[in-house]
């Protein structure tokens, strides 16, 4: 029987309140104890996502006005965190915080990916050098406030994604972009535009 696993509700009041009952569009399965989801008001449209959580675990995605469509964190390692800010939107993604443990990503406010997603703070297999030392353990990422993703963008361990910025289609961030209101794109991922801003509104 898992113990300690809490899904909580902050209402727009700042105040709390436990979740008994299920989530429309989102399916919540809790791997191991003492883990926590917390979810913020007013709740984002969930559309077919799924989280998992492991031992002492968290998970938080703030308010939002957008909808949420097939998220999948996979935060079931011990004491992995994955934050997300307000005003979040997706179309199709997967955050994979395995298969080791400890690890945490965290997305600001206000950012907008498209599909196919693929965010990961692992290797998941080792890489040794000549005397058989990994040298290729896990790293946490964080991603600013207002960063569009492209289609199929792969976001891997130890990246920094500054404020401001848009990853383009297929780009592969394997390092950090920390230049502000810029455009990155390519594999890997370098700066190809500076002094740029972007809005969700069409340009029609």
């Amino acid at each position: 029987m898992f113990r300690g696993n809490k899904i909580y509700l902050v209402r727009k009041d700042g105040t709390k309140r436990r979740i008994l009952g299920l989530i429309p569009g989102l399916f919540v399965k809790f791997k191991g104890h003492n883990s926590t989801l917390t979810l913020h008001e007013p709740l984002p449209k969930f559309y077919k996502s799924m989280i998992k959580l492991g031992d002492n675990c968290n998970v938080s995605i703030g308010s939002s006005k957008y909808s949420i469509k097939k998220l999948v964190i996979l935060a079931d390692e011990e004491e992995s965190v994955c934050e997300i800010g307000k005003d979040f939107s997706c179309n199709s993604c997967e955050i994979a915080l395995r298969p080791e443990s400890g690890l945490k990503v965290k997305i600001g406010d206000d950012c907008m990916f498209a599909r196919g997603i693929y965010i990961r703070t692992s290797d998941a297999h080792s890489v040794l050098d000549n005397s058989a030392q990994i040298i290729n353990y896990g790293k946490d990422i964080k991603i600013g406030n207002h960063v569009w993703l492209g289609n199929n963008v792969t976001v891997l361990k130890g990246a920094d994604i500054a404020d401001n910025s848009i990853v383009g289609l297929g780009a592969v961030v394997s390092k950090s972009c920390l230049e502000n209101n810029a455009v990155y794109a390519g594999v890997p991922a370098k700066l190809v535009k500076t002094r740029i801003n972007w809005d969700r509104k069409s340009p029609n």
